[in-house]
């Protein structure tokens, strides 16, 4: 499950990277420069500190909503990340699996696109408030996208709407991180996104 996973977090990786990547190549004529353009570097200050606070305050609000609306059972359906690995059992592999997708496929991959990419190009255009605003709510209509497309789905229209205002304001606070504390940086947003997923997957998988 790792191996295979490792190869799936590398390619989506690549796939999430890919668009940022031709965008700036086209405008720059030039690769020199595009990790500090997406904000892969050291961040100022306790930026990491506080990504780490945030992740902690972020995954009792997230994953405390799935409780509240009876969503649990579908964060354990083995179509889930969490499913998954609930279903091959607690092992060494599936331990490096989850850090994998933790930290890789999911959050890596998703700061680098949404706010590496989109979020700086929207705050550039728009300015930060409605920037910001803008990157979130993509965010969280994805996200909700997502579990409303899972076939035979059981939550309710407006449990998917609460999920999607979750993941939005989730967002929202990891954009206001980049910006207002990181000077730039995805590092703490990435830290605080893989934090709250290794948790979540761990105690929905193994927990539960």
């Amino acid at each position: 499950m790792f191996l295979d996973e490792l190869i799936t977090s590398i390619v989506q990786l690549l796939v999430f990277s890919l668009i940022p990547f031709v965008v700036y190549l086209v405008g720059r004529k030039s690769a020199r420069g595009f990790l500090r353009d997406i904000g892969f570097y050291r961040p100022e200050g306790r930026t990491v500190l506080l990504a780490l606070l945030v992740s902690v305050a972020l995954f009792a609000i997230m994953w405390g909503a799935f409780f509240v609306t009876d969503s649990v059972e579908l964060l354990q359906d083995e179509a889930s990340v969490a499913g998954r690995l609930r279903a091959a059992g607690l092992s060494l592999d599936t331990a490096l699996a989850l850090i994998v997708i933790a930290w890789i496929k999911t959050s890596l991959s998703e700061e680098i696109l949404f706010r590496g990419f989109a979020a700086k190009r929207l705050i550039r255009r728009l300015g930060f408030q409605a920037g910001n605003i803008l990157q979130a709510l993509i965010f969280g209509v994805i996200h909700g996208l997502l579990i409303a497309l899972v076939p035979d789905n059981p939550i309710a229209g407006w449990k998917i709407a609460l999920i999607v205002a979750l993941t939005g304001a989730a967002g929202w606070i990891i954009g206001w991180i980049k910006e207002r504390r990181g000077n730039g940086s995805i590092i703490p947003g990435w830290i605080a996104h893989a934090v709250g997923n290794t948790i979540a997957y761990s105690v929905v998988a193994f927990a539960l």
